[in-house]
């Protein structure tokens, strides 16, 4: 996937370029190159690796393809590179403490975790900045514009042409993969919608091609589908909407994980209702019949908040099961209520 990102064919791959020559990753190929030979491997064992033909690969061929492509093979996947081990610890914290909204908390163990980090890897830089952008935005100290300027400035230190790729098309990594959500989050509280759903589809697409490994492929589904669900809802489409969540449902359900559920229930729930009131406004008279779909429809609304308050609650996320509880009450007031 990379390789075709990067608009290279399978003879350019392979070939061992010398200082002189142009090409992508030119420097890192010369570094890499063989004396005896002007490839790294031959076509056909490219084909048969990119296939699923050959099972193991050589290490030194992995590294040189790798290279050849401006990666290090051996940081394909760590979003941080820290001097200790409960760096890694640190960073899920300051995770779980911005999704609670406790900013100030997660500002001090940021502080703590930028002296853990191995100064002048780009990774490293690009998630401070990204966090420290947030938790600025998540306080009100930062206006969206200017937030979103920071972001797409956080994704140039390891995409250097950003203005050039295809988001549907390139092989992203985690850090880069949040990023592009914070964007999306931006452009919805700006209310740029064309933009919002633009990024949204890519990123869809993109993930389909499950190129990253499974836990990241979960995670990154849940979230594409989850923000394409309260987009159809925010827009007024709610068959569209209900379709991404019972998507996203049978993949946690297919995944063994509770992951974004919740969520999803609360978007369907909220769309079932609003098509009920919107029906109750338009129409003056209503007959039995009506009346008890009506009633079965809102049964089945209710059914859905109660599971998705107890399984928020269930994956100790308080803002999600509040969220849920706020909307129960005001809606079905006369309902009994939740914890």
């Amino acid at each position: 996937m990379r390789r075709e990102a990067l608009g290279m064919t399978q003879d350019e791959l392979v070939q061992i370029y010398d200082g002189r020559a142009s090409g992508p990753s030119v420097d890192m190929c010369a570094e890499a190159g063989r004396e005896d030979g002007n490839e790294i491997c031959s076509v056909q064992v490219l084909r048969r690796i990119e296939n699923g033909g050959v099972k193991r690969v050589k290490i030194d061929v992995f590294r040189r393809l790798m290279m050849r492509m401006g990666l290090l093979p051996e940081r394909i996947y760590a979003s941080l590179l820290v001097t200790e081990c409960r760096g890694l610890r640190l960073k899920s914290e300051i995770h779980v403490h911005m999704n609670r909204q406790e900013y100030e908390e997660a500002e001090k163990k940021l502080q703590k975790l930028g002296t853990l980090l191995v100064p002048g890897y780009p990774r490293n830089e690009q998630y401070l900045i990204e966090r420290k952008a947030r938790l600025a935005y998540k306080k009100r100290e930062t206006e969206a514009q200017e937030y979103l300027e920071i972001l797409y400035g956080a994704l140039k230190y390891t995409i250097p042409k950003l203005d050039e790729i295809d988001i549907a098309e390139w092989p992203f990594n985690m850090n880069e993969f949040d990023i592009l959500f914070d964007i999306v989050n931006a452009y919805h509280n700006m209310k740029e919608r064309e933009k919002e759903l633009e990024i949204l589809l890519k990123l869809k697409k993109n993930v389909e091609r499950q190129y990253m490994d499974g836990n990241h492929y979960v995670v990154w589904h849940m979230c594409v589908l989850e923000g394409l669900s309260q987009y159809m809802c925010i827009a007024g489409q709610i068959d569209e909407s209900v379709v991404f969540c019972k998507i996203g449902i049978e993949e946690c359900k297919k995944q063994r994980i509770l992951g974004d559920v919740f969520c999803f229930l609360y978007d369907i729930a909220w769309g079932k209702e609003t098509l009920i009131r919107k029906g109750m406004s338009s129409e003056e008279v209503f007959d039995e019949q009506r009346e008890a779909a009506i009633k079965k429809e809102r049964a089945f609304c209710k059914k859905l908040l109660v599971q998705g308050y107890y399984l928020a609650m269930a994956q100790g996320d308080v803002h999600g099961a509040e969220r849920i509880k706020r909307l129960y009450e005001k809606w079905y007031p006369e309902a009994v209520k939740l914890l």
